[in-house]
């Protein structure tokens, strides 16, 4: 390699790095911007989701988070509980039971919220489930799925209850309440009897707002590269 070569890319160095700064903060500014807009979409839906009463479930394509309500029996023994959720620093599951309705619609897994549990305790979470006929009211949504999974779901054993899991698989579910479970959950209104914390439910974890704040700094950082650049080239060429 000849030194004029090596001068060459030394000289040239600075100015690649400048421009691959600049251009992974605006990749990641126009993320941010993207994940905002599906944040925004996502809020527009629970707001304008409509109401269907549990006979009109029996096609998949009822919209997420449409507002949902209708009389029949929960399944009092067979609940799925999902592990590893967090409120207040404590840990503890969501409780899944078995709904099916009396007008017809198909079972569905209602989320009755967080419950405290110790894994060490060796005693499963005490809740109450009415064997009476009642009325449930919430909104569908797609079942529950974590970031980065580890493994796949197993089947739950049809002989032990309550059923613990890790990853939340209606397909897997299907294989022990039967094919007609419905492919949504529903998440059971925080202000019904049943919900066990009465909290209500957290759309988004990190709000539209918050996305488009990131977006700003990453521009910031951006244009601060790009005229930090700027000046030194400048001055670089007024000193040759």
């Amino acid at each position: 390699m000849t030194p004029a070569l090596l001068k060459l890319m030394r000289s040239s160095l600075p100015h690649l790095v400048a421009l691959i700064v600049i251009l992974a903060c605006l990749r990641l500014a126009w993320w941010q911007l993207d994940r905002a807009e599906e944040k925004d979409m996502l809020l527009n839906q629970w707001r304008d989701a409509p109401a269907l009463e549990t006979a009109r479930l029996h096609d998949d394509a009822a919209p997420a988070f449409a507002r949902i309500e209708g009389l029949g029996t929960f399944d009092t023994r067979r609940h799925v509980l999902l592990d590893n959720q967090i409120r207040n620093n404590h840990p503890g599951v969501h409780v899944f039971s078995l709904f099916q309705p009396l007008d017809g619609g198909p079972p569905l897994m209602v989320n009755r919220g967080w419950q405290p549990w110790q894994r060490r305790s060796g005693e499963w979470p005490q809740f109450d489930t009415p064997v009476d006929p009642v009325t449930i009211t919430g909104r569908l949504s797609p079942p529950p799925r974590v970031g980065f999974q580890i493994g796949e779901a197993q089947t739950p054993d049809p002989d032990t209850w309550p059923n613990l899991t890790t990853y939340f698989d209606i397909e897997r579910l299907r294989d022990v309440f039967g094919p007609d479970l419905y492919s949504q959950v529903l998440l059971l209104e925080p202000e019904h009897a049943l919900h066990l914390t009465g909290d209500p439910w957290q759309m988004v974890v990190m709000g539209p707002e918050r996305h488009r704040g990131y977006a700003f700094q990453w521009f910031s950082i951006a244009l601060a590269v790009f005229l930090i650049w700027a000046y030194l080239t400048f001055r670089q060429i007024r000193r040759q």
